[in-house]
């Protein structure tokens, strides 16, 4: 799941970076087919790769069937399991984190928290997951009206690096500062060698 919501953070600044690259050059702003296949495939992948971390199906290892086998067993993340999960010199913090999952004093997280989780993933999703479904996997006779937006897009993957973060806190006591990883490298390199001599 962590790696899912990575690689959409991942794809995400690239695409959005290949595009301000364009934009910022006036002699790339041509028509092509290229720049149309870009688009498409970045839509698709991200597309599948929402619906597959809200997939519901109980056979599926997904974000939102993680929330729901919390959430129909809070007992399973008990704050005497977090607070073990800090080193001896921190546990002082360990009982103040747990309770951003749990009520003050509260032995386990709060069902009513995750399925607040759940809920606001499953609806941001909603769209694309029908897009998936309606145009991506299957051509349905009762396709989209209207197609959803780059901008509901980025509301979902917002809301999955947030959730992200909280449930990395949760399940193994580690702060994610950020789900986009700093790069090693100069990924745009290929980006100033000219490609065809």
């Amino acid at each position: 799941i962590q790696e899912d919501i990575t690689d959409l953070s991942v794809h995400r600044h690239i695409y959005n970076e290949v595009a301000k690259i364009i934009k910022e050059n006036p002699r790339l702003q041509v028509a092509s087919s290229f720049y149309d296949w870009m688009r498409i495939a970045y839509i698709y992948e991200m597309s599948i790769r929402v619906r597959r971390l809200v997939d519901r199906d109980r056979r599926s290892v997904s974000f939102v069937r993680l929330m729901e086998e919390i959430e129909q067993c809070p007992g399973v993340i008990s704050r005497r399991r977090f607070v073990q999960l800090y080193s001896q010199v921190l546990r002082y913090v360990a009982d103040r984190d747990f309770e951003r999952f749990a009520k003050p004093g509260a032995s386990h997280v709060n069902p009513a928290a995750i399925h607040h989780d759940k809920r606001a993933l499953i609806k941001a999703a909603g769209r694309l997951r029908l897009f998936v479904n309606r145009h991506i996997a299957h051509r349905s006779r009762r396709p989209l009206r209207r197609l959803p937006t780059f901008a509901e897009l980025d509301v979902c993957i917002n809301l999955l690096e947030q959730l992200l973060k909280k449930y990395v806190l949760m399940l193994e006591a580690t702060g994610l500062i950020e789900v986009l990883p700093v790069w090693q490298y100069d990924w745009k390199q290929v980006f100033r060698i000219p490609w065809i001599p």
